[in-house]
């Protein structure tokens, strides 16, 4: 599908405006002269603040569920992770591919093909993502039992998840929102939504948990308030014509198809996490030997992630600070300064990633026992040592997300693609089951950091062929669209 037939029939652009410092009268930086450093940190930044405000709320209401709940709930928690990869991999499939393309007709100084597929992709996710949630709602309780839930861990897993499915459209629409935010060159308000609704969600956890005591209701209804929240500040930007993306009464079936052409690579990789996390659920649960060591084990592995979401947005906000500037000076032809950004982009998030491995180091027993009810104390010393070994993997994730989301940003998907499968689907699974068998849950932790040593490898394979063969042979290389 060529990107350039979402809007065929729209009037040709004025060349003299791809020669302007930008289509808009009122830009804070100039994206195709300005330092890449200053760029990558214009929007890594607010980024970060507002992907740490995320993390943190997500890591402080699993410590409100594991203290007020206890274990039980925790392993609930831990059993209900993939929902959330799952929706967002639906988000992804339409609104980072779409957000790319955008970025590159903004570049291009074509805004109104930019409206289009913004506009094209948020009426469709809106609608389908309503229609998904009810249809899962339906089946809250059989989705759990998939998950691996049982007894009363179950009751727990349905409670949580008939709430959030009921909330597809607000999870799913909030981060469409806020990349679209971030490639429109506002990422203090991208920063500010996610802030304030981090900080709601928390407030709210705590008063539907601790005062008023709704259990696993409340928490995820905080969740859902939460996010409304983010994304009605976010949309008020895009109603009222606040930048050069906005919404308009038009839509295209070529533009979602197109976006999600684009996006396939990155809502794959949501999808994989997904996978991964059942088969670590489902590998963990065959190797309790009772249903106390069950819970146990699905207990820690929710405190890993929770801690973990942490440096993985940390990453994330490595990779956001990327794209923009990747897609918008791909589409003005600027090659070099595209390789530039890539270049930094890959070291700084292998220098956070080995930061944030050290901090982890000296903070462990302080962050699990934050989590732990009282007389649960039992799980500490297993889950130190579990996050001392899963955690090697954060220095070498930063390299594997930074490079599928910019050779996505740029329009090679099929680089994205492999990047994407390798260090999240295709080394982990047989690494999973080998060392498992092998070592038991000691096995299951090695698995993660080991598939990213081997899918770094690839990355650097991927990067030699794009420079020998692909886009980074020459600067004039035309885009693939």
């Amino acid at each position: 599908m060529s990107v350039a037939g979402v809007d065929s029939n729209q009037n040709n652009v004025n060349p003299n405006d791809l020669n302007s410092k930008d289509s808009s009268t009122n830009e804070k930086v100039d994206m195709r002269n300005d330092s890449i450093y200053k760029l990558f940190f214009y929007f890594f930044v607010p980024n970060l603040c507002a992907m740490l405000a995320l993390s943190t709320y997500s890591t402080i209401d699993g410590i409100f569920v594991g203290k007020k709940l206890g274990e039980d709930a925790l392993a609930a928690i831990g059993l209900c992770w993939p929902v959330f990869p799952v929706l967002i991999a639906f988000e992804l499939l339409f609104g980072m591919g779409a957000a790319a393309i955008a970025a590159y007709f903004l570049g291009k100084g074509q805004d109104h093909r930019a409206r289009l597929m913004f506009s094209s992709v948020f009426y469709f996710a809106l609608i389908s993502s309503v229609c998904i949630g009810i249809l899962l709602f339906v089946y809250a309780r059989e989705v759990g039992i998939a998950l691996g839930a049982s007894g009363d861990v179950l009751d727990y897993v349905v409670e949580y998840l008939q709430v959030i499915f009921l909330s597809a459209a607000i999870i799913i629409l909030h981060p469409l929102l806020d990349v679209f935010v971030i490639n429109d060159k506002r990422p203090i308000l991208a920063m500010m939504a996610m802030i304030i609704g981090s900080v709601s969600n928390i407030i709210l956890n705590y008063i539907f948990l601790f005062v008023w005591e709704w259990g696993m209701f409340g928490s995820a209804l905080a969740t859902a308030l939460g996010h409304g929240l983010g994304m009605g500040i976010l949309l008020t930007h895009f109603v009222r014509k606040k930048g050069r993306i906005y919404l308009v009464k038009r839509f295209s079936i070529n533009a979602v198809l197109a976006s999600a052409k684009n996006g396939i690579p990155q809502s794959l990789s949501e999808l994989s996490v997904a996978v991964v996390i059942v088969m670590f659920n489902h590998t963990l649960v065959s190797l309790a030997v009772n249903e106390s060591v069950k819970v146990s084990y699905l207990a820690i592995y929710s405190i890993v992630m929770y801690v973990g979401v942490v440096c993985f947005t940390i990453l994330l906000s490595c990779a956001q600070g990327v794209q923009p500037v990747a897609s918008y000076n791909y589409g003005a032809r600027l090659m070099g300064r595209v390789k530039q950004v890539y270049a930094f982009g890959v070291g700084f998030a292998t220098l956070i990633g080995i930061l944030v491995y050290a901090v982890f180091l000296l903070t462990d027993s302080y962050l699990v026992k934050l989590f732990l009810k009282s007389g649960q104390e039992g799980i500490l010393e297993p889950t130190l040592e579990a996050m001392k070994v899963y955690y090697v993997g954060y220095i070498f994730l930063g390299l594997n997300i930074v490079s599928s989301i910019f050779f996505q940003s740029i329009q090679r998907p099929r680089s994205s693609f492999v990047i994407t499968l390798s260090y999240n689907l295709v080394f982990i699974i047989p690494l999973l089951f080998v060392l498992s068998y092998l070592y038991g849950v000691v096995g299951v932790w090695a698995s993660y950091p080991l598939s990213l040593v081997f899918s770094s490898v690839v990355v650097v394979g991927v990067v030699l062929y794009e420079y020998r063969y692909g886009v980074f042979k020459d600067s004039t290389t035309k885009a693939l669209v």
